[in-house]
């Protein structure tokens, strides 16, 4: 919602600069996203009198005029206005004056005559639609006078986030109850016509078929309506919050919804078909032609306002084009209502027509603004468009509706959950600050858990308001979060305890931040031709996605089932644009599974039907093409050792075990991830080359991803180990390895046979060559020997060594390595 302060000045005031101002409004919830200052001027434009015209010499329809623009010397000017003429008080641009659009004006010469100057229309410098002719002022400033004096202005208009349950902010009035509260000033309402009702007809009756469609519906009429411009301040108000000007009858009902929040609709009184207006449900095969020119299908049960012959507005969304008012409208029926919100944001989304308008009503209207504003609009069509006021008027109401109830604040409960120590004084200061009714009750000063020392009335304009939770969040803002103890943290014992899951992937996040990892935020939609590219198997549930119904955007409109697709996409994007590569990225982001788990024992019939979304940790190195020991990829060993080391930072079982698991990676180049139990909760590999030419990636990309619903991610005891008190012995064994025997299955031979005093074994080399036998390789490894007793002696490491050997021997047919 843009705020222009000039206008919020004319309802409340307040003694900060703009920044000030912007910086206490955020800090009580009203987020200001921006400052924009505003100076529209003219500069080299100034008000000039026609002297005389005369015809051109060489054209028909152009005029050369010599034009007093207060410098002392008559100027000539070419002019094509065909209502140019002599005593004309104009709008002149000089020579050197530069318009809106960026046209800087030059001496020229138009069919041979040489103009110095401009005369303007109302289109050429902005300030109007009307390129029919020049603007003609009325006027008795002299000629020479600045046009900024008859059409500058200047404004500071702030941009404020409004949440969904304030619809009040949607509104100057509503944001000047905010400022008054903040500054302990008083909001002073706009006038209103003065509503009395006499003998005289309206001619119109309206009828609700449903009063929970529409709770409230007023229409009032106005007579001798004269359609024109705006007067300047009034279209100076709706530009500087981005609304465009279009005519008095108009810009009302846009000024009074941007004012009082209320949104509401003129219709042509001359167009309309009969004297009863009908609010109800559309039937089947119904189309339209909206205010905008687009003729659009209405889906049954949308709610409409009809006449006689049919619908001449979609409620609360917009009016149609058959009975919009116009240059020769003169008589209207104007619409303030209530609609229920359900049904304008069924109709709004279902046709993709999001207006002022629908956007409001979304959000819930106003019982009590739909006579105030409607009463705010006559006023103003008495005062700009010279219109009589029909004394009657039309209000159909739901007779069944009761007011909100009062709710009960205990000062115990406000206190115990902001942790601050106020009255009841001091807590019905702040409420009634805000424009809510307090009732004292009781003993206002009784402070136990079931005392309830205030009741607080609503009112119309605060329907979020629904509880003691909600009175105690008002408090909290007009005492300042900032002031609240513990800084506005909740203060209940175990309030604040985080769950062990987010307190590791916090930890994650920073871990692998930290060691040049970048983070991904990516779209949770993806493509109907993803299982194909990822060569997903016919009967992989994966497979199937959910699909979004009513798509409001040309983009995927399917839910993703696995993260793979959008790393290929930031991988490709981000090399292609230069980036050097190794790219080293992560994300975790949500997958959504239509035919996974379902709840046990679900609460209702619609949770057993959604989709499972588990959460995902994805590793991946793109653009890599080194090689490590062996030759392995560079990737793939930096991939398998980030995960280990970042299972050990976060203190959890993890394991590599060689495993061909899915289908998008190199047969022979992936692992399943198991945890502790050694279940799988995930793969790592190299993504092959059929799938990377599928996201038409041309580099290399090793990639892994765990679902961290089925990791247990408490982190195991920290346990204290005295440091070795005596030295270690290291032993080298150089190994003749069959073809197809896996590292993995080395270690753990080792560390099984390796006893007790075997600390560690590391690789430290391999090599595939020359002096080989056939169908060997020769893997070095390093054994770690260490006793916590005393040193150990060299026949006691032999013995360990000789039964590792025979174990290597036995069970893998791994041969030692001898030197010719």
């Amino acid at each position: 919602m843009k705020i222009s302060l000039d206008w919020l000045g004319e309802y409340v005031a307040w003694d900060d600069a703009p920044e000030a101002l912007a910086a206490r409004l955020t800090s009580a919830g009203l987020n200001v996203e921006n400052i924009e200052r505003i100076e529209v001027g003219f500069p080299g434009v100034v008000v000039a009198k026609v002297v005389d015209r005369e015809q051109h010499p060489d054209a028909d329809r152009l005029s050369l005029c010599r034009v007093d623009d207060g410098t002392g010397v008559p100027v000539q000017v070419v002019c094509g206005a065909p209502n140019v003429r002599a005593g004309l008080t104009v709008l002149f641009a000089r020579v050197g004056s530069e318009l809106p659009g960026g046209l800087k004006l030059k001496k020229s010469k138009i069919r041979g005559i040489e103009s110095q100057g401009m005369i303007c229309s109302a289109t050429e410098l902005g300030l109007g639609s009307d390129a029919s002719g020049i603007m003609e002022l009325e006027t008795d400033l002299p000629p020479g006078t600045p046009a900024d004096e008859l059409y500058g202005f200047r404004d500071t208009v702030l941009d404020i986030e409004v949440t969904p349950n304030r619809p009040d902010w949607l509104s100057h009035i509503g944001v000047a109850r905010e400022v008054a509260a903040l500054y302990g000033t008083k909001v002073a309402m706009p006038p209103v016509w003065n509503s009395q009702q006499t003998a005289e007809n309206l001619g119109v009756k309206v009828k609700v078929e449903e009063w929970a469609d529409c709770p409230r519906y007023m229409a009032f009429g106005a007579s001798r309506v004269k359609v024109g411009p705006s007067p300047r301040w009034l279209q100076n108000r709706l530009r500087a919050v981005g609304s465009r000007p279009i005519s008095n009858a108009v810009d009302i009902t846009n000024y009074v919804m941007l004012e009082l929040g209320q949104p509401m609709h003129a219709f042509d009184r001359a167009r309309l078909t009969g004297g009863t207006i009908t609010i109800g449900r559309a039937g089947a095969g119904l189309e339209v032609t909206t205010l905008d020119g687009v003729g659009r299908a209405v889906e049954p049960g949308t709610l409409l306002v009809s006449d006689e012959a049919g619908p001449v507005a979609l409620a609360g969304v917009m009016g149609l084009a058959n009975s919009e008012v116009g240059a020769g409208t003169t008589d209207i029926l104007l619409e303030s209502a209530f609609f229920d919100p359900g049904l304008v944001r069924r109709a709004s989304r279902g046709m993709g027509l999001v207006s002022e308008s629908s956007y409001r009503f979304e959000r819930g209207a106003d019982w009590e603004m739909v006579e105030k504003a409607a009463c705010r609009a006559m006023y103003l069509f008495q005062e700009l468009a010279g219109a009589r006021i029909t004394p009657d008027w039309a209000d159909r109401h739901d007779p069944d509706r009761r007011p909100p109830a009062a709710i009960p604040l205990r000062l115990w409960q406000v206190n115990r959950v902001l942790g601050i120590g106020i009255g009841t004084d001091q807590a019905a200061q702040m409420l009634q600050s805000l424009g809510l009714k307090v009732q004292p009750m009781g003993n206002p000063e009784a402070s136990s858990a079931n005392a309830v020392n205030i009741m607080v009335e609503p009112p119309g304009f605060r329907r979020d308001l629904k509880g003691e939770i909600d009175l105690i969040e008002e408090i909290a803002r007009r005492h300042g979060y900032d002031n609240l103890a513990g800084g506005g943290r909740y203060r209940v014992a175990g309030g604040a305890v985080r769950r062990p899951r987010d307190t590791a992937l916090a930890r994650a996040r920073d871990w692998l931040a930290a060691c040049g990892f970048h983070e991904l935020v990516t779209s949770s939609f993806g493509g109907p031709d993803e299982a194909d590219r990822l060569g997903l198997p016919a009967d992989d549930p994966r497979r199937h996605h959910l699909a979004v119904i009513n798509p409001r955007h040309g983009g995927d409109t399917g839910l993703r089932t696995c993260l793979l697709p959008s790393l290929l996409a930031v991988a490709r994007h981000n090399l292609n644009a230069g980036a050097t590569p190794p790219l080293r990225l992560f994300q975790v982001n949500r997958v959504y599974w239509p035919y996974g788990l379902k709840p046990a024992l679900p609460r209702h019939a619609d949770e057993a039907r959604l989709p499972q979304e588990p959460l995902f940790l994805q590793l991946g190195i793109a653009g890599w093409r080194d090689t490590g020991l062996g030759g392995v990829p560079a990737d793939l060993l930096e991939l398998r050792g980030s995960l280990e080391a970042l299972a050990g930072h976060l203190r959890i079982d993890l394991k590599l075990e060689p495993q061909d698991v899915e289908s998008w990676y190199d047969a022979g180049s992936q692992w399943a991830i198991l945890d502790g139990a050694g279940r799988r909760i995930g793969s790592a590999g190299r993504v092959s080359a059929a799938v990377r030419a599928g996201h038409d990636l041309d580099q290399p990309l090793a990639a892994a991803e765990i679902n961290l619903d089925l990791l247990d991610l408490t982190p195991a005891p920290v346990r204290f180990e005295p440091f070795a008190r005596f030295p270690a012995v290291r032993r080298d064994l150089s190994l003749l390895v069959p073809d197809g025997v896996t590292y993995g299955a080395i270690a753990a031979v080792v560390a099984r046979a390796g006893g007790p005093l075997l600390a560690d074994v590391e690789l430290f080399d391999i090599y595939r060559g020359k002096g080989l036998p056939t169908g060997r390789a020769a893997y070095g490894i390093r054994l770690k020997f260490r006793s916590t007793k005393g040193n150990l002696k060299g026949k006691t490491v032999d013995v360990a060594l000789a039964a590792v050997q025979a174990a290597l021997s036995g069970e893998l047919g791994i041969e030692q390595r001898t030197q010719d």
